[in-house]
């Protein structure tokens, strides 16, 4: 297999101040469900027991629900996304306030309008004894390093989220002068749902379902590889026939209307320069929750 060549040792490391944040309720106000119900469930911020990187999706009662611990700007208010959040990346290293390892980043949360709900989180894959020792306002510190990281033979495929570690293991290869990446699945753009509009860097794009077709797999984990057709992710999130964003689900279901699994974008490009292939393979939650325990 031919790894694609990159800039790694041109981008900048740097270290980031955060905290745990507390458990919130999402949306603000509780909207009804496609049955007309509210509910009011735990997932949002907050510190998640026995939740981790590569359990399903639906496994458990929850909205919006991220695993292991939420984590946000020291400084920035729930809803605005600042240095934290903009430059975290997807297998950056998280240490407590004692400088201790806690984890790794194992997805992003968020993708409304600043000063407008949702709060823009970021989730660390952790080991349930380090779990257990966290409180929500605590201080944590993000080694943050993938701002810049590029491509050096594809200037047209865009990299975003993405650390130097998870590209590494990521399932892609250079094919016939083009790009070769595996997937769970493939969701057509009719099913992008909340999160088209948003700079590549926040939040996350979720996977509609429309009652009657549902395209995501039944048994969908958390860390999964997904592919978007016909949406381009490179300086924003938007609908455009011929190009594909490829992210990592970062976050589980709501019963809201309107609102499905989050996928945290990594890749995106030209459909002529990445070709998806699904493989039910295409993971990297056991790989992240290895991380988070091996340090």
């Amino acid at each position: 297999m031919t790894r694609p060549r990159d800039n790694r040792d041109r981008i900048v490391s740097v270290s980031v101040a955060g905290r745990i944040a507390d458990a919130r309720r999402h949306p603000e106000p509780v909207l009804p469900g496609d049955d007309g119900e509210i509910s009011f469930l735990p997932g949002a911020g907050g510190v998640v027991l026995g939740v981790h990187a590569g359990d399903p999706v639906d496994r458990w009662v929850g909205d919006h629900l991220m695993p292991g611990a939420g984590i946000e700007d020291a400084e920035a208010g729930p809803a605005d996304p600042g240095s934290l959040h903009l430059l975290a990346c997807i297998g950056n290293p998280v240490r407590d306030g004692r400088a201790a390892f806690l984890g790794v980043v194992s997805g992003k949360r968020g993708g409304l309008a600043p000063g407008a709900f949702a709060p823009n989180l970021v989730s660390v894959e952790a080991s349930e004894d380090r779990l257990r020792e966290l409180v929500p306002g605590d201080r944590v510190v993000l080694e943050a390093e993938g701002r810049g990281l590029g491509l050096v033979d594809h200037p047209g495929v865009a990299l975003s989220n993405s650390s130097p570690r998870l590209l590494d293991a990521l399932p892609l290869e250079e094919r016939d002068r083009g790009l070769h990446v595996s997937v769970r699945t493939v969701v057509p753009s009719r099913f992008a749902g909340p999160g088209l509009g948003q700079d590549a860097w926040i939040g996350d794009l979720e996977i509609l379902s429309d009652g009657a077709a549902d395209p995501r797999p039944d048994d969908l984990r958390f860390g999964d590889l997904v592919a978007f057709e016909d949406v381009d992710s490179a300086h924003g999130r938007f609908y455009r026939p011929g190009f594909v964003s490829v992210g990592i689900v970062s976050h589980g279901p709501s019963r809201s209307a309107g609102h499905g699994p989050g996928v945290t974008i990594v890749l995106s490009g030209p459909a002529h320069d990445v070709t998806c292939e699904v493989s039910p393979d295409a993971a990297t939650g056991a790989l992240l929750r290895a991380w988070a325990e091996d340090g």
